[in-house]
């Protein structure tokens, strides 16, 4: 998809101060100036944007090369980088190419897994950072996890106001949208714990907000870290208004009765990806004429593919 350099610019999230058509009005207005969504007056000082979250170095992001790499090291990001382009092609095939094909907006993408510790969030990262490296792929990934925001907590983001204030304050979303030193990456924390999240996931504002940030910019791709299935409420809430959905499976842990019942949850299979997770890299051999130290794994509806190696699981990739 060719962008011009206007739409690039219009395209990159930002900590902007009002955020959407209502503050192009709200300036005009009180005749203030607009810019990029901001309204700003040239008599009160210049606010400063807070720097951006530092991912880039982070051992959590393992498809970026990173300085000072050993020799093993760097071969290892390069399988990994490679098995993220192979994951997400099909799923920006979809949110791009085939984007009027489908009820709901296809560039609204859900990670979830059925149960904890699966790996659904290093995933959620690691995908979103990969599909960043996309000439023409702007991405926001939100911590839809609010019942265990480990995403947020992993990123120093756990306290942060997020998507919850946004829900049920209507905080502006410019002023909580966070910017990460991975170009065009961007970051929108879960917030505070709510005693009604499934109802504010549920509610008109989510759908507005949804409708917002799918339709806002044709090239933007809105990733939700989900809570697990089985374990909670929010996730069969957030993925009806999903447009795809990718559940990360655990490969000799996770039982298939537990993932054919994440599906039943769903309540639909034609838009359900199943990634295998911690596959053990000789079940590839011979596969595709060479092995992925990692692996690689897709399907649809309740089928097994190969999966990543590696522990990527338990408490530290929810």
């Amino acid at each position: 998809m060719a962008s011009t350099e206007s739409d690039q610019h219009q395209s990159e999230p930002s900590n902007e101060l009002r955020w959407g058509p209502r503050a192009a009005a709200d300036a005009v207005a009180s005749g203030g100036d607009f810019k990029d969504g901001e309204e700003t007056d040239p008599q009160q000082p210049e606010i400063q944007e807070p720097e951006p979250l530092s991912l880039m170095k982070s051992e959590e992001v393992l498809v970026l090369p990173k300085e000072g790499q050993s020799k093993r090291q760097k071969a290892d990001q390069k399988r990994i980088a490679e098995e993220f382009r192979m994951i997400k092609r099909p799923l920006l095939i979809n949110a791009f190419d085939r984007r009027h094909e489908h009820d709901i907006p296809a560039n609204l993408i859900m990670v979830s897994s059925s149960v904890q510790s699966e790996g659904k969030t290093f995933v959620s990262l690691n995908l979103a950072a990969s599909m960043t490296m996309e000439l023409d792929s702007w991405v926001l990934l939100i911590d839809g996890d609010v019942a265990k925001p480990g995403l947020s907590r992993r990123l120093g983001l756990g306290s942060t106001p997020g998507l919850i204030e946004h829900l049920d304050e209507g905080f502006d979303l410019g002023t909580l949208i966070q910017k990460t030193d991975i170009p065009k990456l961007s970051i929108l924390p879960a917030g505070q714990r709510h005693k009604q999240s499934t109802e504010l996931l549920a509610s008109g504002a989510m759908r507005r907000l949804l409708h917002e940030v799918a339709t806002r910019y044709p090239d933007r791709i809105v990733l939700f870290d989900s809570p697990p299935v089985l374990a909670t409420s929010e996730a069969p809430v957030l993925s009806s208004l999903m447009g795809q959905i990718v559940i990360v499976v655990e490969h000799e842990a996770t039982p298939q009765g537990l993932v054919k019942e994440t599906v039943a949850q769903l309540g639909r299979t034609d838009n359900v990806y199943m990634l295998l997770n911690k596959c053990k890299s000789s079940l590839l051999s011979g596969k595709y004429g060479y092995q992925y130290g990692y692996g690689y794994g897709y399907g649809y509806g309740y089928g097994y593919g190969y999966g990543y190696s590696g522990d990527y699981g338990s408490e530290k990739n929810d």
